[in-house]
This record gives C-alpha cells, structure tokens and sequence, in this order.
C-alpha cells in the first residue's frame, strides 16, 4: 500500500509526555531536530508522507532506493556507559521479509557491542541491537499502520526494554554497554552494515540520554 502524500488537516506537533528529550526529528517537510542541533541530511533522495491520523508530514523511505537520513552535526552522541531511549512512530510497508529494517542507530564499528540499531527484526518484531548483542520483541509489528515503539537501555540494570504501543514487550539483563565510539546518528538505515534499509513511514522519532520510565512511554502512545 503506498504512502499517502497529501495531508487532510494542519500539523499539530504531539509532545512527549514526561521528561523532555534532548534531539527530536518531527519530519514537517524538513529534517530539522526541533532543538536546532542534531539536523540530518537525506541521502537518496527521502521524501515525506502524511503524518499519523491524517496529519501532518513523516519520513517517507524506499528501501528499493536505500534511502536513509544522515545526522553528522557535532557534537557526536556518546553512548557509551549512559542509559539512553529511543522513541519512535512508525508505518512500515514491509515488515516479514525476513530482512532487518532500522529506525534509528548508530554504528561506528561492526565490532561486537559497536553497532546500534533499534529495528524491526526477523520475523518482524521489535529488535534492539548492539552487535552480537540483541534483544527482541514477542509481537509481529503490523504493516501499513502506525505504531508506537520505544527502545530503552539500562545501563545500571544492564537490561534492553521493548515497548510497542505503550505496553512492554520484554525487558531482559545482561546487556551491553555499548561500547562504540561518538559517531554520526542514521535515521531508516545504518550505512557501515549494507542495506538494512527501513520501508515506509516514520515520524516523531525522539532521544533521551536517560531512561524513559514505564508511565512516561505510555502517557506518551495514549496521546496519540
């Protein structure tokens, strides 16, 4: 089912509810971080469709075109030994492929523990990678509607959570820490691994360098 491409009613911007993230992308025609940092650039050529309920823009992406978004704005995001969390909306067109398809990563090294991605994984759930170090989800994401999904990383805890639609999948220990070095984010893609391209649409993707907690999530997904 394509993309739709031309929006219904004006955008409304939904915010995170909690704690405040610190880069957010909201894909309004533009690949600008509402903070005015962390700004991406398209590589093949992105373009957007219409946003959640008829509303607005998202990211729209072909992975016949391996198509991606770029953010290279310094400085670079250490993960190393923080927690972190990383929310999303997403609308894939392609989910049981058997293929990996990310949402947000970001891989410095294909050395174990130096590639991030939070993504949809074979055979289509939830998937949070750090090289030879995953952890997935129980629940098949659904083509050709929108979901909400949320990856979080404990370091104290050492644990991986998963949240799809406000509501934790799984959240397991022994984890990490991530160990790759400050290196450029990728939005649909991470270019160092080949072709893991994302299919669809995503919109509203925020980052926290924190751990979002249980409520937050899903005070987050009930706003819709």
């Amino acid at each position: 089912m394509p993309i739709a491409t031309t929006s219904t009613c004006s955008n409304t911007e939904v915010i995170p509810a909690g704690r405040s993230p610190t880069i957010a992308w909201y894909f309004q025609n533009n690949l600008l971080d509402r903070f005015g940092v962390y700004n991406g650039f398209g590589r093949n050529n992105p373009t957007y469709g219409v946003g959640r309920n008829g509303c607005g823009k998202c990211l729209n992406l072909n992975m016949s075109s391996n198509q991606s978004v770029v953010v290279s704005a310094t400085p670079y995001i250490d993960l190393r030994n923080i927690s972190f969390s990383a929310e999303s909306w997403i609308n894939p067109t392609v989910v049981t492929d058997g293929l990996e398809h990310v949402v947000f990563g970001q891989c410095p090294a294909l050395s174990n523990e130096q590639c991030m991605r939070t993504s949809i994984g074979n055979p289509g759930v939830m998937s949070f990678l750090f090289l030879a170090d995953n952890q997935a989800g129980s629940h098949i994401i659904p083509n050709n509607t929108w979901s909400h999904v949320a990856y979080v990383y404990n370091i104290t805890a050492k644990t991986m959570s998963l949240y799809l639609n406000g509501t934790l999948e799984v959240s397991i220990g022994s984890h990490g820490p991530f160990q790759g070095v400050p290196y450029s984010l990728e939005i649909g893609n991470v270019i160092n691994y080949g072709s893991l391209s994302f299919s669809g649409c995503i919109d509203e993707i925020s980052f926290y360098p924190f751990t979002r907690t249980v409520a937050e999530i899903a005070a987050t997904f009930a706003l819709g």
